[in-house]
């Protein structure tokens, strides 16, 4: 009796110890989840100035005007600075892959893109997780089908947020 006690604890702790370890911090949704009117307003500027463009210049070439970039703030390395997360709805951002993801970080001239080839599927909840990598969260999203994958997870390398996954697949159509 007492070993079966035993057991079922181990097994129970083993549970509850693997879910603190990997369940979400929190779920997002783009689609349905109020975005955040400053970090939108962040994401538009920093748009405009990477492609070093004015405002009506941004309208009439790629359609997209303040209301286009959709953003969340959420410190993802626990600095007491949230990072923005988010995309701009316009086919300037979009391709077979899905929408650009950006993860924008605060520095001192600005922000800076810490995100190196990330591409999902906004219709689908994303998720900022408990786990990390070199100190930041994960960030579990969905992807297209043309890259024959659902669900990847991006990990804070190097600088960047990445997905491997992705990248392999880039440059193996930049090869053919």
């Amino acid at each position: 009796m007492l070993k079966k006690v035993f057991l079922t604890s181990i097994i129970t702790l083993l549970l509850v110890q693997s879910c603190n370890a990997f369940c979400t911090y929190k779920k997002f949704n783009f689609n349905e989840d109020k975005t955040d009117p400053r970090s939108s307003k962040i994401l538009y500027e920093y748009v405009l100035k990477k492609e070093n463009k004015t405002p009506s210049e941004i309208k009439e070439i790629a359609g997209i005007e303040p209301e286009s970039a959709r953003a969340i703030a959420v410190d993802l390395n626990d600095d007491g600075t949230k990072e923005i997360i988010g995309l701009v709805y316009s086919t300037f951002y979009w391709g077979t892959a899905g929408y650009s993801l950006f993860i924008l970080q605060k520095q001192p001239y600005g922000y800076k893109d810490i995100t190196y080839v990330l591409n999902f599927e906004p219709q689908k909840n994303f998720y900022v997780l408990k786990t990390k990598t070199n100190g930041y969260k994960n960030i579990r999203l969905y992807g297209s089908s043309a890259y024959k994958f659902k669900s990847f997870t991006v990990k804070y390398e190097d600088g960047y947020y990445k997905n491997y996954i992705q990248i392999k697949s880039l440059e193996k159509a930049l090869q053919q």
